[in-house]
């Protein structure tokens, strides 16, 4: 299932991130990788999504987080 689609306070890991080279680059270093747990700390359906990855705090757009597609842990 996409991010977007994880409810506030779920732990998830990604299993892949579907878009372009220039994107994953950047979700790659902020820590966005495959078998990586992230923790949704805010998701309210519409805007950014804040998401906790090894103690640290990212915010995600919208359209990214549907690019990143996880299972529940």
């Amino acid at each position: 299932m996409p991010l977007c689609d994880v409810a506030a306070g779920k732990t998830v890991r990604v299993v892949s991130v579907d878009a372009g080279h220039g994107l994953k680059s950047r979700l790659a270093a902020m820590g966005v990788l495959p078998n990586v747990a992230l923790h949704v700390m805010r998701n309210e359906g519409a805007g950014q999504i804040i998401v906790s990855i090894k103690n640290s705090k990212v915010v995600l757009g919208r359209g990214a987080s549907h690019k990143i597609f996880v299972t529940a842990e």
